[in-house]
């Protein structure tokens, strides 16, 4: 481990004359979790390469940076392993290039892959695990020879919530061992579970610190009103106005500029104070408004039936029932999240919907009638990997597909392309591809959008103002599908549909569906030694910040193990978040 923490003071590292890290000061601490927030191209990254030893300061200082890389395990986005080799050569290879004794190597490998769920597939090609068993063995590698310093770039992004609650058994167990860990997310829920925040912007240091006093900083004013207020849906016509489910909120600058009609001041929280810090350093450079051109509101055909219908389908593959009987619809002007872990049956499901599988059994409808060319015109999908052409500029993405539905891109959407120019779209951040590739969905003003993973890697900011536009477009009375990763996303849905193993085991809004559960909030004053006690019971804990969360636990048991802790310990019992209960519905399922 450390002897002690690391500090950057005014650091800076430049491509070409582009700061990627613009004067970042702070520190990183043994046996804490940092966790550094920002979209792409925010700098993330950048600072990871720099405290890895890979990158070098063009200006500042650092103190307690190890020399000898074999004290830290790095994880790049890409997951960091080998594709070509299996999950047992991955671990073998990985321990003689840090000399690991085999029999001390075998140990700790057998106990990372129990933690990430990983040990009843150590003989298949890590090309061949899903992508989130892929993050969770790239993690088992950068922490298999105890670094003192952990650091992970964007570990869980795109990754399920029962993925992400084992990696963060693997993230949680390495601070518990002692280690300065630091990683890069977009997820503020995620984010919020660290010990100490740096929300980055355009390489730059925004805010700093727990996520507290994150809030305590949030510049201007915060203020909110229902969205069926007229004030609050004319504020959203405004750069500084974005909406949260059925809440408008909109951001001053002064505090002095006073409130509209029927507004309030918002509580705070992580996710908006992100957007204020975010639009206070963009300035009056802020995008206009929505992308929804208001021009052609209303203009969309209704239909009486759903838009989009499955009953009882299911499919099979020879013996395996990837579907079991599922029951899905969509309703005009509706919002609806698709959910679950990977092989849950979401791809599945969502190929039969566009009618590019068959069911095994039951049916599925589009508009009414067996999908069809003709019914699939009348739908924009989204795919996670955004179907656009790289070496195309913005306006040609936007103009061919455009032209394949017989429309013309009208100007509203052409001011959005216009500050790209001709330059290929593969140079733009990927924030404003998503942005490009549901304009380009959107262009022929479908009935139905399907969406998959539509804000993956995007800021707040930007992840707002799509919602924003996603909601005029349902409020017009088109249907959307999503499926999201990004449990605070969720809430932005009308209502949602889990899947487990393939059947639906929730629907109905996040509060109906976490009402039925709960999950005990440990607050330990060793952390370390509660968690570890945990982990050595074999008791998934989630860390969360300096406290941990125990879905479904009885509060007796819990005590009783933990009665030994030297400290102070309390233990609480509420709720549990939709993410927990997602867990909890996996394990009830499990064989």
């Amino acid at each position: 481990m450390l002897p002690t923490g690391i500090r950057l003071d005014n650091a800076s590292v430049f491509f070409g004359k582009l700061p990627a890290v613009d004067g970042f000061t702070g520190a990183f601490t043994p046996g804490t979790i940092t966790a550094l927030i920002g979209g792409d191209g925010a700098g993330k990254s950048t600072l990871l390469r720099l405290l890895a030893g890979r990158l070098s300061l063009h200006s500042g200082t650092s103190e307690g940076l190890p020399v000898d890389r074999r004290k830290i395990g790095y994880q790049p986005a890409d997951s960091g392993v080998w594709r070509n080799l299996s999950v047992a050569e991955n671990i073998e290879f990985v321990s003689r290039t840090y000399g690991l004794d085999p029999e001390q190597a075998q140990k700790r490998s057998a106990e990372l892959l129990a933690l990430a769920g990983l040990d009843h597939v150590t003989g298949r090609l890590a090309g061949r695990l899903s992508g989130g068993m892929r993050q969770k063995l790239g993690v088992v590698l950068a922490t298999l020879h105890r670094p003192g310093l952990v650091l992970l770039d964007e570990p869980t992004t795109g990754v399920d919530p029962i993925s992400r609650a084992e990696l963060w058994s693997l993230i949680a167990g390495a601070a518990a061992d002692g280690a300065t860990v630091v990683f890069a997310t977009t997820y503020l829920d995620e984010a919020e579970r660290a010990s100490r925040l740096f929300l980055l912007g355009d390489g730059r240091l925004l805010a700093a610190g727990t996520p507290d006093d994150i809030i305590a900083h949030t510049p201007g004013v915060i203020s909110q009103a229902p969205v069926a207020l007229d004030a609050a849906r004319r504020e959203l016509a405004s750069a500084h106005a974005w909406r949260r489910g059925d809440t408008v909120f909109r951001w001053e600058a002064r505090p002095g500029d006073g409130q509209p009609e029927g507004f309030e001041t918002a509580p705070a929280d992580v996710e908006n104070t992100s957007i204020a810090l975010l639009l206070n350093q963009n300035g009056e450079q802020v995008a206009s408004a929505s992308l929804t051109d208001p021009r052609v509101l209303g203009s969309r055909r209704t239909v009486d039936t759903p838009l989009v219908e499955a009953i009882d389908v299911v499919r099979r593959y020879g013996s395996f029932t990837a579907l079991g009987g599922i029951c899905l619809n969509v309703q005009p002007g509706e919002v609806v999240g698709l959910l679950g872990g990977n092989g849950a049956g979401k791809t599945t499901l969502m190929r039969i919907l566009l009618g590019l599988e068959t069911p095994t059994a039951g049916t599925s409808t589009l508009f009414g009638e067996t999908p069809s060319l003709e019914t699939r015109r009348r739908i924009g999908y989204v795919a996670q990997g955004l179907g656009l052409y790289p070496s195309l500029s913005a306006i040609e993405n936007l103009e061919f597909s455009a032209s394949v539905h017989g429309v013309e891109v009208n100007e509203h959407v052409r001011e959005f392309a216009h500050p790209f120019g001709r330059n290929p779209i593969s140079s733009l951040p990927l924030g404003t591809k998503r942005h490009l590739a549901y304009l380009a969905a959107t262009l022929h003003r479908p009935e139905l959008l399907v969406l998959d993973e539509p804000t993956s890697g995007m800021d707040a900011l930007t992840r707002a103002r799509l919602w924003r536009d996603l909601r005029a477009t349902a409020d017009e009375g088109a249907g959307i599908l999503v499926t999201t990763h990004y449990m605070q996303e969720a809430g932005q849905c009308d209502r949602l549909v889990i899947l487990t193993a393939g059947e639906v085991t929730a629907e109905g809004t996040v509060s109906e569906i976490t009402s039925a559960h709960t999950s005990l909030t440990v607050a330990a004053e060793h952390w370390q030694e509660a968690f570890t006690l945990l982990r050595t019971a074999g008791i998934p804990a989630l860390l969360d910040g300096r406290t941990l969360r125990i879905p479904g636990a009885n509060h007796d048991e819990i005590l009783a193990l933990l009665a030994a802790l030297r400290g102070k310990l309390t233990i609480t019992e509420g709720t549990a978040t939709l993410e927990e209960t997602m867990m909890l519905s996996a394990l009830n399922r499990a064989p």
